[in-house]
C-alpha cells in the first residue's frame, strides 16, 4: 500500500501576476495549481538542503563575488591603494 502524506492546509498571498501565472500554468499542463506550489517549495527545500543553512542563499552569489575581486585588475588596484 502507498503511504499517505499528511496534509495541512495553509493560506499564501501572491501578487496578481504570481496568481495569473500559477492559474495559467495549472491549465495549460492540466495540474492542480497546488500540486504545483508542491512541487516548488520541494526545489526550494532541496536547495536550501544543498548549500546548507549556515551558507545559506549567499553561497549561490560567492562565484561571482569570488571573479568581481578576484582577479589580476583587482589584485593591481590592490596593491596600488595599500
Amino acid at each position: 500500500m502507498g503511504k499517505t502524506a499528511d496534509v495541512v492546509e495553509k493560506r499564501i498571498h501572491l501578487s496578481a501576476d504570481q496568481a495569473a501565472n500559477l492559474s495559467h500554468i495549472a491549465r495549460e499542463y492540466k495540474i492542480r495549481e497546488d500540486h504545483i506550489v508542491e512541487k516548488a517549495l520541494d526545489i526550494f527545500f532541496n536547495l536550501t538542503d544543498l548549500f546548507g543553512e549556515q551558507k545559506g542563499w549567499s553561497y549561490l552569489s560567492e562565484k561571482s563575488l569570488r571573479e568581481v575581486w578576484d582577479n589580476d585588475k583587482d589584485t593591481i588596484y590592490d596593491e596600488a591603494i595599500t
